[in-house]
C-alpha cells in the first residue's frame, strides 16, 4: 500500500474521510427512503426516514467533533454562511446571479 497514492493517509485523515463518505451514503439512502427513485415511488416509513436523518447527523457530528474546531466556533460560522445563503436565495429569485461566479471565464 506504500506504493499506492493515499496510502499513507494518517489515521485523522481517514477517518474524516470515512465521515465524509458516510455522510454521502446515508443522504442517499434518505433521498431513497422518501421516494424520489420514479420506479420505487413508496416513501419508507416515517420512522425509517428518521433513522436515515440520524445516521447522517451522526457522520456530521462525528466529522465536527474529529476536525478540531469548536462548537461555537462552527456556530459562528454557520450563522454568517447561512446568511449569507439567505442572500444568494433571495437574489436568485429577483434573477440577481451576480454572486456566482461560476463559468465565467477567466484570464490565463
Amino acid at each position: 500500500m506504500e506504493k499506492v497514492p493515499g496510502g499513507d493517509v494518517p489515521e485523522q485523515m481517514a477517518h474524516q474521510i470515512t465521515c465524509g463518505l458516510g455522510i454521502i451514503e446515508e443522504t442517499m439512502e434518505y433521498l431513497n427512503s422518501i421516494g424520489r427513485k420514479p420506479w420505487r415511488p413508496q416513501p419508507l416509513l416515517p420512522s425509517q426516514q428518521l433513522e436515515e436523518i440520524v445516521d447522517i447527523l451522526h457522520f456530521f457530528l462525528e466529522l465536527v467533533l474529529r476536525s478540531g474546531f469548536t462548537w461555537p466556533q462552527v456556530v459562528e460560522v454557520y450563522k454568517i454562511k447561512h446568511r449569507e445563503n439567505l442572500q444568494r436565495y433571495e437574489k436568485g429569485k429577483a434573477g440577481d446571479y451576480s454572486w456566482d461566479k461560476r463559468g465565467e471565464k477567466r484570464e490565463l
